[in-house]
């Protein structure tokens, strides 16, 4: 039997998981940002990916998160664009979901 290239490592999270982290840290550096808009949108986006990191691994530090460093530069933009699909897909998700539990049609009176 072939083992999944899916599987997280044994002793490591998963590359989900890794991914919600940086984003996590990346999202929180902006929340603290000198512009009210990116303000705002940093602490939604830092939420939503405390959120999920929180439904894999509820004990998760979230002060020694932000002890790694910050990205910069290129991998900075690479991560904000990595971080925006992750958001798009989780809202196409919702989507799919709010539809799947709206009614089918209106009763009639």
């Amino acid at each position: 039997m072939a083992a999944s290239t899916n599987a997280a490592p044994v002793n490591g999270p998963a590359a989900g998981d890794v991914l919600n982290q940086r984003c996590f840290r990346l999202m929180a550096d902006l929340a603290e940002d000198r512009d009210p808009r990116v303000q705002g949108l940093g602490r939604m986006a830092a939420q939503y990916f405390l959120g999920r990191i929180d439904a894999a691994d509820p004990g998760f530090d979230s002060d020694a998160a932000m002890d790694a460093p910050a990205p910069t530069g290129a991998e900075r933009q690479r991560l904000l664009g990595q971080c925006g699909d992750a958001m798009q897909a989780g809202g196409r998700d919702f989507r799919m979901i709010g539809r799947q539990l709206a009614p089918r049609g209106r009763p009639t009176v």
